[in-house]
């Protein structure tokens, strides 16, 4: 590779040249990507993650180990905590590691750490310091000694390393690797206390640990960064004594004397929750950091990544990781695009070593979306409508249509309406459509069809059947006619039944489900995204009964209850089900919400309004590589109580490699969905 020597230059892409004159710490290198280097939540090893934008991740080989961690952590043979760097030079790369592995000690003791170097991230080597053997594993072992005894040591957690070109070795020369941690030796200290060794630059030796802070209560998971904008080094900490959490401290040297915690400024926005395992980074052309931490008073645990200013502070807008399998102590570093690009292929050539591949699921080949599914009276068939996807910015123009007797095996019926040819208001951005079939009888509408009071057919020959396609074109909802649920499908107005949201609310007019009410007869219509809207369809289902469009979650309210979109309505045992999707499309973490109600056009129940069920019955399942699940429909086979849902899901395994474009390309898949004896909606097991 490459050596770089000029730093001030490398670092323009998110500095600017003053301050990268006064630039101090690790080399920031690389605006094409960034990678996640941590320990994963489903063992105690290092993984790897790679985003283009920082948010929006994906694992390299499943989440699972870049190394063996049994040949690499001598002591335990786990590398928790992972910490990684480039070296100062550009010449290749550092990580540190906590050398434990609770899984088989079964205690949170441990007694030291792992140095490794690697020239292409990929291939690695370590040292291992095991701080019990004492100074004669040190660089210096002459030096003055912070304990009595070091074989009583009984924590070494949670290293990092911050390039300090002022360090003056014995010799004269200058720079070291400051690798700094928490340590514990209870016969001489009370608490875990911050210390700091010196390691040169071939990253094999370490000088003797010396303290770095006492505050009067335990200390871990700090965290180191320069910051140009105030000339303060910045220390952010995980407080266990005190007013725990993850607060921040300054100084104007690297070994301190530190400040004492900042009280009012501070990760606050989890109440209660408990966090560590802070790492602040920056985006490349982004003087602002985001600060990363795990949050694990929840179950699962939650890794956050939230907003600081160019001054690391005011913290705010915390939001999830998305991607990861196993998301844990960890840290940040930018990527060039080669080097991107070069663990992508490294994972791509053993991803079929790591992931289980495709069985079921999905339901037929191509890139689609926003499945509605319907059982036709008429064929004895099942259909799926789903948005025609893969196209960036979602700018399709036509829907097809998928059939199948078993829910299977599908055919390809082909494109049954195409804007371009059979819309004459819009021609592009055809999304979401719903359909309903509708039996006649001597061509005037059955009104017992589908009801509970449904009568029987007394002369077969007089029955016929229509289907009404409620489709999205251009933000905008149409409706399309046909006599076959295979098409051809007629523009039933000739303009939008709907395409303008309701007085006072914000979003767009999309994503209709059309629902018959089998107690009342009557039909509706839900739509919306932003807020959920719900009109009564006239008999000739093609136009909205006047003064009948009411707003069941208004826009100001779509996060009391995680609304986004995609509202799908069924009627079960005496209750209505309101069920929609959550968070964006794009997201990994799309995922699908529900509530019960006594009222087909109210969110009601005991004559209280309805409450958001705390379970989440669809969402993504990251150790599957299963992601951004939603945008479903629901189908009970006739009959029977035996349901299903059908859903979207990025396209697996490719497409969460994509990023935010992975919203764009996505695929369909059908699971089965059970209840409890309560009426409550398990969540669903998805399968390959």
């Amino acid at each position: 590779m490459k050596r770089f020597s000029i730093v001030p230059v490398l670092l323009l892409g998110v500095l600017s040249l003053a301050e990268a004159q006064e630039y101090k710490g690790n080399l920031q290198l690389g605006d094409y990507g960034y990678l996640y280097c941590h320990m994963s939540d489903r063992g105690e090893w290092t993984a790897f993650a790679l985003s283009r934008d920082g948010y929006h991740f994906h694992d390299l080989i499943n989440g699972d180990s870049i190394f063996s961690a049994s040949k690499l952590a001598r002591i335990e043979g786990g590398t928790r905590d992972a910490f990684i760097c480039r070296r100062h030079d550009g010449s290749g790369y550092l990580m540190v590691t906590t050398d434990m592995k609770v899984a088989v000690s079964h205690k949170w003791d441990n007694y030291g750490i792992d140095l490794l170097t690697s020239d292409d991230l990929i291939n690695w080597r370590s040292v291992t310091f095991d701080f019990r053997q004492g100074p004669g594993i040190f660089s210096n072992a002459d030096a003055p000694d912070v304990y009595k005894d070091w074989s009583t040591v009984n924590r070494v957690w949670a290293p990092q390393i911050f390039w300090d070109e002022d360090y003056v070795w014995p010799s004269g020369k200058k720079g070291g690797y400051m690798v700094y941690f928490s340590m514990l030796n209870r016969p001489e200290e009370e608490y875990d206390r911050m210390y700091y060794s010196y390691a040169d630059e071939s990253f094999t030796t370490l000088t003797k640990p010396q303290l770095l802070l006492d505050w009067g209560y335990a200390t871990i998971d700090a965290d180191i960064n320069y910051l140009p904008s105030d000339g303060l080094y910045h220390l952010m900490i995980k407080k266990e004594g005190g007013k725990p959490g993850l607060f921040t401290s300054t100084s104007k040297s690297l070994t301190g004397p530190w400040s004492l915690p900042v009280e009012d400024d501070y990760v606050s926005f989890e109440g209660n929750k408990k966090c560590e395992g802070v790492s602040a980074f920056q985006l490349a052309g982004d003087s602002t950091w985001r600060i990363a931490y795990i949050e694990y008073s929840s179950k699962p645990r939650h890794y956050r990544i939230c907003q600081a200013d160019k001054y690391m502070r005011n913290f705010r807008n915390p939001q999830d990781i998305e991607g990861v399998n196993g998301p844990q102590h960890g840290s940040f570093m930018r990527l060039t695009k080669e080097e991107y690009e070069r663990l992508q292929t490294w994972s791509d050539d053993q991803e079929y070593d790591h992931i289980e591949p495709n069985v079921g699921n999905p339901l037929f080949v191509g890139l689609h979306a926003d499945p509605e599914v319907l059982y036709s009276h008429k064929t004895g068939k099942y259909y799926i409508y789903p948005t025609t996807d893969g196209s960036e910015g979602w700018h399709s123009h036509d829907f097809k249509v998928f059939s199948s007797v078993d829910l299977k095996e599908w055919k390809d019926e082909g494109v049954m309406f195409d804007l371009q040819k059979d819309c004459q208001w819009a021609d592009w951005r055809a999304w979401a459509p719903c359909i309903i079939e509708r039996r006649y009888i001597k061509g005037k509408p059955d009104h017992t069809f589908g009801t509970l009071k449904e009568a029987s057919i007394r002369n077969p020959k007089h029955v016929s059947y229509k289907y009404f396609y409620y489709f999205v074109a251009d933000a905008k909802i149409g409706v399309a006619v046909a006599d076959s649920p295979e098409g051809p499908f007629r523009d039933a107005l000739g303009k939008p039944l709907l395409s303008q949201p309701p007085a006072g609310q914000g979003g767009q007019v999309i994503d209709p489900d059309v629902f018959l009410d089998p107690v009342s007869g009557k039909y509706y219509l839900y739509w919306g995204n932003g807020f959920m809207a719900v009109s009564e369809l006239n008999d000739d289902m093609v136009s909205i009964k006047e003064g009948s469009t009411k707003v069941l979650i208004h826009h100001a309210e779509r996060r009391k209850y995680s609304y986004c979109e995609g509202t799908y309505v069924f009627y079960r045992n005496g209750l209505y089900y309101f069920m929609w999707s959550e968070n964006d499309t794009r997201s990994a973490n799309y995922r699908v919400r529900y509530l019960i109600s006594e009222s087909p056009v109210e969110l009601v129940r005991g004559g209280k309004p309805s409450t958001v069920e705390k379970t989440v019955v669809l969402s993504q399942r990251p150790d599957m590589q299963i992601f951004g699940t939603g945008h479903h429909s629901v189908l009970c086979k006739p009959g029977t109580d035996e349901w299903y849902m059908v859903y979207h899901r990025f396209a697996r395994p490719e497409s969460i490699k994509l990023g935010w474009s992975a919203g764009y390309n996505r695929e369909v898949c059908l699971d089965p969905m059970l209840f409890e004896a309560d009426g409550t909606i398990r969540p669903v097991n998805l399968s390959y």
